[in-house]
């Protein structure tokens, strides 16, 4: 395996002059000495967000991280949550490579502080030249106090038109809004990577990754494929759970009550259904794509949906609701798309507090239960979504095609 096919690699820094950028002097060379002629540390970029903890935040933090240097910006990194990568997720030379980043200094009368976390918890007591929030959410509003710490940045960037929309609706100033596509690293996600051994595997396998929370949809999944699917065929479900809110709960007799008291089926007579739970390391993500046939996740929102993307650039089938942020990269063309019966009102019951009030999507049972199947017995046509998506994950979300996008996004905000 190359250098550059290694996990999660962040590039050296390029030397900041006129011919790392292109011909154009950076917005970052203002001036830099001081009034006392001392060299000053450079304009760029105070990067604040979590990068470690294995979650869809820190992934998408390391791309952007990554995408950034490779266009000559300055970066210095102030980590939120994690000050470490104490569960040893990432690849040494990354680890190191982020070290690296806490200790370099930019000059904030002259950069950006951008910050990547929920809206409520935007610092907005440093200044600095510019003020740029980048944030998601999963419904069809935003919740209390968000639209108020919006308003406190210069900008707010957000992964997709879905969320530009509901920001907007909510009362975040539309001027304000600026849909900010993230990316990922197709050579390190990619059909080739060696599949993770998984026993117990079918011939034909559906992979799904998710929080064991209601938004995830994990009952609409297994509601699916328990009663669409018999033992005796010769395919089964791999489920990965990433995070449960109670440690201290077994997850196999969860999904033991959920299929003989909610579904009122014997465990002897569903198809196979397998459990990794808690993390992986990083490089075993593509590899635990790799092992499965098709993606498939009825999540009742997202606000981006980087698994759908992942998948998608290993070559897998993927399946995914017709509602959230995930349409702006994934369409009939390129993957299935469930029905949804509605946008509906959150249940009062629902394991996250912040979510009530709001709406979200009801993904179709019964259009996911014809989509597996189909997918399950036409594999040829399924297929060819999946090469098609293969294609639109190099040629439109690679990080290397969008990192001009946002070198260009933080120049202009420094010139």
């Amino acid at each position: 395996m190359t250098t550059d096919q290694q996990p999660n690699r962040i590039p050296p820094a390029p030397a900041h002059d006129a011919e790392a950028n292109g011909g154009a002097a950076p917005a970052a060379n203002l001036t830099d000495r001081d009034t006392s002629g001392r060299q000053r540390p450079p304009a760029g970029l105070l990067f604040r967000g979590t990068v470690y903890g294995g979650s869809g935040y820190a992934d998408g933090n390391i791309g952007v991280l990554s995408g950034l240097l490779r266009e000559g910006i300055p970066v210095q990194l102030a980590p939120i949550g994690p000050q470490s990568d104490a569960k040893e997720i990432l690849a040494p030379d990354l680890r190191a490579q982020l070290q690296t980043l806490h200790s370099a200094r930019v000059d904030l009368d002259r950069s950006m502080y951008y910050q990547c976390c929920p809206a409520i918890d935007f610092d907005t007591s440093l200044e600095a030249r510019v003020k740029v929030g980048r944030t998601t959410f999963e419904t069809d509003r935003l919740p209390d106090g968000w639209v108020e710490r919006c308003k406190k940045m210069d900008q707010i960037w957000v992964p997709s038109v879905f969320n530009k929309t509901v920001f907007a609706e909510a009362g975040v100033p539309d001027a304000q809004i600026v849909a900010m596509p993230e990316g990922l690293d197709t050579r390190v996600f990619h059909p080739g990577v060696e599949p993770l051994a998984l026993p117990g595997l079918r011939t034909f396998s559906f992979l799904s990754v998710f929080d064991w929370i209601d938004r995830k949809g994990g009952d609409i999944l297994l509601r699916a494929y328990l009663t669409e699917f018999k033992p005796d065929e010769d395919v089964c479900l791999v489920i990965k759970v990433h995070k449960f809110d109670d440690p201290g709960a077994m997850l196999e007799a969860r999904l033991l009550y959920f299929i003989e008291k909610t579904l009122h089926l014997r465990l002897q007579e569903t198809p196979p259904l397998l459990v990794i739970s808690g993390l992986l390391p990083a490089h075993d993500m593509p590899r635990l794509y790799n092992c499965c046939d098709a993606f498939v996740l009825p999540s009742r929102g997202e606000g981006w949906g980087r698994p759908y993307m992942e998948a998608a650039a290993c070559g897998k089938i993927v399946v995914a609701p017709n509602w959230g942020g995930q349409i702006d990269f994934l369409n009939d063309s390129n993957a299935y798309l469930i029905d949804i019966e509605g946008v509906v009102p959150v249940p009062i019951d629902s394991d996250r507090e912040v979510y009530i009030g709001h709406r979200w999507s009801e993904p179709s049972v019964a259009h996911l239960r014809q989509i597996m199947r189909s997918i399950f017995t036409n594999r040829d046509a399924a297929k060819q979504k999946a090469a098609q998506a293969r294609r639109d994950m190099e040629t439109r979300w690679d990080w290397r095609v969008l990192a001009p996008l946002w070198g260009n996004a933080v120049r202009a905000l420094l010139d």
